[in-house]
C-alpha cells in the first residue's frame, strides 16, 4: 500500500505530567492520518458526508506503545491501508519521532460505512474503494493487474 506522511509537533497541552505524549493523543494522530492520507489520494470524507450521506465511525482501534514522543518534537504518523471489504476499511499507522526516526508507536484503526441519517451498515463509495484498489500493493510489493 501507499504510505502517507504526516507531521505534527508535540505541544505543551499533548504531554502528561510525565512529560511524554499522553496515551490517547495517538489516537489523535491516527485521525490525523488516515484523513490527510484520504485527502493525498484525492478522496475527501467531508464531501462523503455532504454529498453522498455517509459516514466512517470508528469501529476498533488498536495502539501499541513503544517510546514516549516529547514536547517540542516532531512526530512522523505514516499511514497506510491494511485492509477493506465492502463495508469497512482498516488502516495501519506507525508514528516516528522525526529528529531520531525512532519508532513510538503502532496501530490500526477500523471504520465502519454507514448511512449518516440511519446509521446503517452500507457499502463503501465506489470512488473510495477505486482508489484503494489503485494503490494497494500484493505480497511481493507489486501493483495487482
Amino acid at each position: 500500500m501507499v504510505a502517507q506522511d504526516s507531521t505534527y509537533r508535540i505541544l505543551y497541552r499533548d504531554i502528561d505530567q510525565m512529560g511524554v505524549l499522553y496515551y490517547s493523543r495517538y489516537l489523535d494522530l491516527f485521525e490525523m492520518g488516515r484523513t490527510e492520507w484520504a485527502r493525498s489520494q484525492g478522496f475527501s470524507y467531508r464531501d462523503m458526508e455532504e454529498v453522498l450521506g455517509l459516514m466512517l465511525p470508528v469501529t476498533e482501534a488498536t495502539c501499541r506503545y513503544r517510546d514516549g514522543l516529547r514536547f517540542d518534537e516532531v512526530a512522523i504518523v505514516r499511514t497506510s491501508i491494511a485492509a477493506w471489504s465492502r463495508t469497512t476499511i482498516r488502516y495501519a499507522f506507525e508514528v516516528f519521532e522525526q529528529e531520531t526516526q525512532r519508532l513510538c508507536a503502532t496501530g490500526e484503526v477500523e471504520l465502519a460505512c454507514v448511512t449518516r441519517d440511519t446509521k446503517k451498515p452500507h457499502v463503501l463509495p465506489e470512488a473510495f474503494t477505486a482508489i484503494m484498489k489503485k494503490v494497494a500493493l500484493d505480497k511481493k510489493g507489486r501493483r495487482p493487474r
